[in-house]
């Protein structure tokens, strides 16, 4: 063994060594979360899975338990907000669109299921999207050139003109196609995806005002749990746009974003 892979050795070592008891204490308290939870007692419960959230970061399983906790303490608001981050990390979990959809009917909403192309476009990553387009594109151009070198493709492959063309034909024909909805599917994927979402989390609802001054008119209210998208912001107001398609301006203090940060955006 050389001193470089040594040294290499000792250092994943040492960073094991570090980090190890990190992971274990990680871990127990996730257990300590999950055991308050089994006992009944969810304030602390919930206490402790946010705790984690803060130390660790986002992941869906952690969103997905502190919002079970917030259920069963009434903070409603609360809870579909950490069921949209559970949703939105992992979009086709059945569990999660369950407890969500309990969730806010509790809350005396209306249904928000994902739609299968919505769990398509939320699961698949948009590189995924780039590498089948350059795919397609490649064989579109390996394809028009084998047609117009064809008779030569036949001596050298000994396979039949008619065959190879129609082989080349077929290969166009599917391609194009394929590349286009693609396309349209990462366009799709970019414009889904950067939508800026929050939830309401004022108790029982938020005031809809037509300007972004707590002076301004109100033109309605937002109930506490509904998911809303975020179109602009004005000092502490920020501009949205309701499911049934109302813009206001609301406080921010009235509304999380489901992507931690988002709001920053604008």
């Amino acid at each position: 063994m050389t001193m470089t892979t040594l040294f290499r050795t000792l250092r994943v070592f040492a960073c094991a060594l570090i980090f190890l008891p990190l992971a274990i204490r990680a871990d127990d308290a996730f257990d300590a979360a999950n055991q308050a939870y089994a006992k009944g007692d969810y304030a602390n419960a919930a206490q402790q899975f946010q705790q984690i959230v803060d130390t660790r970061g986002y992941s869906a399983p952690l969103c997905f338990n502190l919002a079970n906790a917030q259920v069963k303490t009434g903070h409603l608001g609360d809870a579909i907000l950490n069921y949209e981050r559970a949703r939105y990390l992992a979009p086709g979990d059945a569990d999660i669109d369950h407890n969500l959809q309990l969730a806010r009917k509790q809350a005396g909403l209306d249904p928000d299921t994902f739609r299968w192309w919505q769990v398509v476009l939320l699961s698949i990553n948009w590189t995924v999207w780039l590498t089948v387009i350059g795919i397609c594109l490649i064989l579109i151009f390996l394809a028009t050139l084998g047609l117009a070198y064809i008779s030569r493709l036949s001596a050298a492959l000994h396979f039949s003109v008619p065959f190879l063309r129609g082989t080349f034909r077929t290969i166009i024909f599917v391609a194009i196609p394929l590349a286009m909805l693609m396309g349209f599917a990462e366009l799709s994927t970019l414009g889904f995806n950067a939508r800026i979402e929050g939830v309401i989390v004022a108790s029982k609802q938020a005031t809809l005002r037509l300007s972004p001054f707590a002076s301004a008119d109100s033109v309605g209210t937002i109930p506490e749990g509904e998911l809303v998208t975020v179109e602009d912001r004005h000092d502490d107001y920020l501009r949205i746009e309701a499911r049934d398609h109302h813009f206001g301006w609301i406080q921010e203090k009235d509304i999380a974003p489901v992507i931690a940060g988002s709001f920053n955006e604008h």
